[in-house]
């Protein structure tokens, strides 16, 4: 580990040190297993084929050659788009002021934290005094959480009691939600999501709709549907590259961010093997979920689509399952420092 890091490492132990001692918070380093099991991908994904129209067409909407002829651009002064990966991928395995550090370390901007249960929350806490400290140097870009209705039935108590944990301080709530028995009607689905989002909007919570493979909503195009059926301010969808290419929407792909483009809260991408491996379920799904340096995908022209069409936030990596984050985090900021200098991803002036 380079001196940088030992030196980023002190500096946070010391600063939160502090902060205990104030009763702030204490760090445990506890560790958090991903429990996560039993995706299964739609049939039309497993025939998947990308078919020179669909490129076309993508190209078409994306116009991401805006470079001049020869491929430069002054980035003089200017700022990449903020970058950050969730909360596992081999940092829950971390104290916070070590993965804090990481980050630091490797010029990510900050983190999405899981938010689903106490043990959660505890460690969401601990984040959120780091960010607080550091003010804009570490920011919680996002929370997330599933909600299971074999175990949950339509309770909104967790809901609220992470929405309390986020109160007054930055970032999305994102939720996905998984019915495995089919027992959940549209109309009881939606009236538990207006209560969530009524309940943030006291609190002063933004939320999002998290289309998700295998849940309720697994496709933007299909969530969005929900989202303006309630259309409240605080409540929106993300997009997340690697879903959309599991429910098999790659050729709507244009489509998809036109239409969520005014209730669009996040980004999320992953590299991807392209086609996807379609040889197993399992298989399929690790192929979607890569570090940037094994991307086959075509990612400018997908972060183009969303320039394009005036996103100008911040933008999330899903590391899900990646093992070593001293291994990918420092590629996947200078593939995407290269991709943002390409696309001209840079925040506003």
């Amino acid at each position: 580990m380079s001196a940088h890091i030992y030196l980023s490492q002190f500096l946070l132990q010391v600063l939160l040190i502090v902060l205990s001692a104030q009763g702030v918070c204490a760090i445990d380093g506890q560790r958090h297993v991903d429990k996560d099991v039993g995706v299964i991908v739609p049939d039309q994904i497993r025939n998947q084929t990308t078919p020179s129209s669909w490129n076309d067409q993508l190209r078409d909407a994306s116009s991401h050659r805006l470079l001049p002829a020869d491929g430069t651009q002054s980035s003089a002064g200017k700022k990449c788009l903020p970058f950050f990966p969730y909360s596992f991928g081999g940092l829950d395995e971390m104290s916070v002021v070590d993965s804090v550090a990481l980050l630091q370390s490797t010029g990510h901007a900050g983190i999405a934290v899981r938010a689903g249960n106490d043990a959660d929350r505890k460690r969401l806490a601990q984040y959120y005094d780091v960010s607080q400290a550091q003010g804009d140097k570490f920011t919680v870009f996002a929370t997330f959480m599933s909600h299971k209705f074999k175990n949950e039935g339509t309770s909104i108590g967790n809901h609220k009691a992470t929405i309390n944990a986020m109160a007054g301080r930055e970032g999305v709530l994102w939720i996905y939600f998984r019915d495995d028995d089919g027992k959940i009607s549209p109309t009881d689905l939606e009236k538990m999501v207006r209560k969530i989002v009524r309940y943030a909007k006291k609190k002063g919570v933004s939320v999002a709709l998290y289309p998700h493979v295998n849940n309720i909503y697994d496709n933007a195009l299909d969530g969005i549907k929900l989202v303006e059926k309630i259309d409240r301010i605080n409540f929106g969808i993300v997009l997340n590259l690697n879903h959309e290419l599991l429910a098999g929407k790659f050729s709507e792909l244009a489509q998809t961010v036109e239409r969520i483009k005014h209730k669009l809260f996040g980004v999320n991408i992953s590299g991807s093997k392209w086609p996807l491996d379609n040889s197993s379920t399992s298989a399929m799904i690790r192929s979607s979920i890569l570090a940037l340096k094994d991307n086959e995908f075509d990612m400018e022209m997908f972060l183009s689509l969303i320039k394009n069409n005036g996103y100008s936030g911040p933008i999330g990596f899903l590391n899900h399952k990646l093992e070593d984050p001293n291994d990918y985090l420092p590629d996947n900021m200078k593939i995407w420092n290269d991709l943002c200098s390409k696309v001209q991803l840079y925040e506003a002036d």
